[in-house]
């Protein structure tokens, strides 16, 4: 596969490309809502704020980010968190670990191939994308009155997502999430009951079942 990004217009419209992806990837694309052109695919971004960045950033960064979305190559997530941590101290705002990368951190035998990131209050958007927009990969954007109210990528080592809580979940109380100790510091991520709801919505049973495992292990204090 090639990647490639490319601007459109004399202004500020851009376009990523993936070129000669093997079929076994096509679903990824396309739940992605990337165009179909043969065996390539394109993702068009039409005047998106400081979209100069994600371009630069996925032309140095896209062809690592996209094999570890596909799992062609592994995620080193634990390095991508350790470098995330700072940085969120410097944000200043409250946050929580979600997916794949919270069921690790819960001792769950998983692999992440990204790291999500939950910024619960709505507020809270305009500092943290100010704060990462030159390091973004997929732009931050307003998405209101869906289930987040705002989306947006970087890449450290690994693909970080971060989505933003609703209006009416203002002010959040982040001390009702659990938090576990990764490299010393202390990280509030989502419940286990959390997870297990999210992953059997999105229809992952083998997820399902690790989780309900480690529930269990946990209520026998293993």
């Amino acid at each position: 596969m090639k990647f490639d990004v490319k601007q459109m217009q004399n202004w500020n419209c851009y376009a990523y490309y993936a070129e000669d992806v093997p079929a076994e990837y096509w679903d990824y694309f396309r739940d992605d809502l990337w165009w179909q052109l043969g065996n390539g695919f394109i993702k068009t971004f039409d005047n998106v704020e400081d979209f100069s960045y994600c371009a630069a950033n996925f032309s140095k960064y896209g062809e690592i980010s996209m094999k570890q979305q596909l799992k062609i190559l592994p995620a080193p997530w634990r390095k991508a968190l350790e470098r995330l941590i700072p940085e969120m101290k410097a944000c200043g705002v409250s946050w929580y670990l979600h997916g794949s990368t919270a069921m690790a951190l819960w001792g769950i035998a998983v692999q992440p191939k990204d790291i999500n990131v939950v910024i619960p209050n709505y507020s809270d958007y305009e500092t943290v994308r100010t704060h990462f927009y030159k390091m973004a990969v997929k732009p931050f954007q307003r998405c209101d009155n869906w289930v987040a109210s705002g989306l947006g990528t970087i890449f450290l080592e690994a693909n970080i997502g971060f989505s933003f809580g609703n209006w009416e979940l203002e002010p959040y109380q982040i001390e009702k999430h659990p938090t576990v100790i990764f490299q010393g510091e202390r990280l509030f991520v989502s419940s286990l009951p959390m997870l297990k709801e999210d992953n059997e919505r999105f229809g992952r049973p083998e997820r399902v079942k690790l989780i309900q495992k480690r529930m269990e292990e946990l209520s026998h204090g293993k």
